[in-house]
């Protein structure tokens, strides 16, 4: 029988950084998430064409730049003159894409875990992700997480001692065996999955879990289930506001 690991107070994760009020992925948002004391972040990572990881959650730069041009066809010089955000908002336009190398080194300067998403451009090209690895472990605090088991599998095999986390789907993710997924340390899944018969068969898994899409308002973040170890949210600061009040 697996043994629940159990918290009573989850960390909280910036889903690409306080996104809920920066512009998501840039250093505006990971210093926003900071400020509004998160105790994480939560970010993509992308390859550009000379292998360069950097932080973007889509494969091209339409959404976010108005490109329609897939990163992976762009060298990293390229990119430091492509301003990324919303036009006609002044306080999300205008930002640079970051790189790992510079989100890791504000983690640790500022005390923050985090949580990398390895994107599409990273499966497509699993021979940098030994690079990707060696830039997150400057960090104690860090894992990887993907919809791709392959991609985590491989991280197991280059650096057994990181951590990984498998995001999960309701259709695809075997339920009935989440034991089989050995490559994985923890799973990640929507809060529309918080309900049977998903949330038993998670917590019965004894791995690490943490729900994504929550905002802070839900009922459940007052009390939270003894089996969750964190929420990724686009808005921190109402979950730090959440725990204060209980306490």
């Amino acid at each position: 029988m697996s043994t629940i690991l159990q918290t009573s107070d989850p960390l909280v994760f910036a889903h690409r950084g306080a996104s809920g009020s920066c512009f998501e992925n840039t250093m505006s948002a990971f210093k926003e998430a900071l400020r509004q004391g998160a105790d994480g972040i939560e970010l993509d990572v992308q390859l550009t064409k000379d292998g360069v990881p950097i932080i973007l959650h889509d494969p091209d730069l339409y959404r976010v730049a108005g490109i329609g041009k897939p990163i992976s066809s762009f060298y990293f010089s390229e990119l430091k003159n492509v301003k990324v955000g919303r036009k006609f908002l002044r306080s999300f336009a205008g930002h640079q894409i970051p790189t790992l190398r510079e989100v890791v080194s504000f983690c640790e300067m500022n005390g923050l875990a985090l949580n990398i998403e390895l994107k599409e451009t990273v499966s497509e090209r699993p021979e940098y992700l030994r690079d990707i690895l060696d830039i997150a472990l400057l960090l104690d605090n860090i894992h990887l997480s993907s919809f791709d088991p392959e991609i985590l599998e491989l991280a197991k095999k280059l650096e057994p001692s990181i951590e990984t986390a498998l995001l999960v789907k309701k259709k695809t993710t075997d339920w009935e065996n989440l034991l089989d997924y050995s490559y994985a340390d923890g799973f990640h899944f929507h809060k529309r999955l918080f309900k049977e018969p998903f949330i038993s068969q998670l917590s019965a898994s004894g791995k690490l879990l943490r729900m994504y899409g929550v905002t802070g308002k839900e009922i459940f973040v007052q009390e939270p289930p003894p089996f969750i170890h964190g929420w990724i949210t686009d808005f921190p600061g109402r979950f730090k506001n959440e725990k204060k009040d209980i306490g």
